[in-house]
């Protein structure tokens, strides 16, 4: 809610939440319509597109009753818990000439534009292999039980350590690389739990694992690496690594995140003065030591006091301004499809930590 003043054309016609004690809470906090059931948000004249926003085990429900009441959907990641009941959300869809499609829409953003544009104008040359780090720390030694959102909405930790920092955070990252370098040919990941108490008073057996390595093979040879754990110090950042340079988003959960370039061409001697420096410009922060790509600043707003500096509304509105003027395709369900496939392989990997091809493509 906090992004929306970014995109005046999106107008919210109401609010529905199960829980009632929520429904008039958030609603009266946004001074928002609350509709007494999924069945009158749906039955609403005036409602174009639901955004879906629920728990994941209610993403498939609630996205296939909008999609047959004739609504086009966006969905918070990810699409389903489930890769069938995903492929048939993407059949109804197409079957009912709809638009659906999925969080995260951070590729949207001014650091993977620019990243990307790099890429393709050739600064770093050939790409070889991508660094993803999604690390988020301890959360739960954090106070996490006691966040809560400006309406007053409690943080979903029993959701979020039950599904696991993998199916929640994986997205973010697998979207930015299939963007960039097309679909996801192999995964081969290792997961595991290393911490069996997060402070919820769950046993470890309803607890996700908390840390997983992903690697991840694309058809012109490019392989990335995927980090994902709440146990090392957050680091969210992502390097691209060509022939001729590296490329440094500093941290992808920021929308305007600096973007770093260091070519690999001006290599500088091991001995010597040049060795000396080389030792030096390492311990440097980035921005010192290397060159900024740059790009437009545009005047937004994004949430102060948040893990990421996210303009989280722009998904909603790239698709609402491509339903006007009727550019959109069938493509951006099959990336969503493609992107909830390859995040369950690598959450379900402590299960099956051998190499596994896709199924999907867009």
């Amino acid at each position: 809610m906090s992004t929306l003043l970014n995109h005046r054309e999106l107008v919210v016609q109401g609010v529905f939440d199960r829980d009632p004690a929520r429904l008039l809470a958030f609603s009266q906090f946004h001074s928002l319509r609350a509709y007494d059931s999924l069945g009158a948000l749906l039955s609403d004249p005036c409602v174009d597109m639901v955004l879906n926003l629920t728990n994941p085990a209610s993403h498939y429900d609630v996205s296939l009753a909008s999609l047959k009441a004739g609504r086009h959907v966006y969905s918070e990641k990810p699409l389903t818990l489930d890769l069938a009941q995903a492929r048939h959300l993407v059949e109804v869809a197409e079957r009912h000439n709809l638009s659906l499609t999925a969080a995260p829409a951070t590729y949207l953003g001014e650091a993977a534009h620019a990243a990307a544009a790099a890429i393709a104008s050739g600064k770093i040359g050939k790409v070889r292999l991508v660094y993803a780090e999604l690390d988020d720390g301890m959360v739960f030694r954090k106070g996490c039980e006691a966040w809560r959102s400006a309406s007053g909405a409690a943080w979903p930790v029993d959701d979020e350590f039950a599904n696991g920092c993998t199916l929640e955070h994986a997205s973010y990252y697998v979207t930015w690389l299939c963007e960039m370098f097309g679909p996801v040919r192999s995964v081969t990941a290792f997961a595991s739990r290393q911490f069996d108490d997060k402070g919820t008073g769950k046993p470890a057996t309803d607890l996700a694992d908390d840390f997983s390595v992903s690697c991840l093979s694309f058809d012109d040879g490019v392989v990335a690496r995927i980090t994902c754990g709440l146990v090392a110090p957050r680091d969210r950042s992502f390097r691209i690594i060509g022939d001729d340079g590296v490329l440094t988003v500093a941290d992808g959960w920021d929308t305007r995140s600096q973007v770093f370039l260091e070519r690999t061409n001006q290599m500088v001697p091991t001995t010597g003065l040049g060795g000396f420096w080389q030792a030096v410009s390492r311990r440097l922060p980035l921005s010192l030591r290397r060159r900024s790509v740059r790009f437009g600043r545009p005047h937004y707003h994004v949430p102060l006091g948040h893990p990421g500096r996210l303009d989280y509304a722009r998904g909603p509105s790239a698709q609402a301004q491509a339903l006007r003027e009727g550019k959109w395709s069938s493509r951006h369900a099959k990336l969503a499809l493609h992107v909830t496939e390859v995040t369950l392989i690598m959450a379900g990997s402590r299960t099956q930590s051998m190499g596994q091809s896709t199924q999907t493509s867009f």
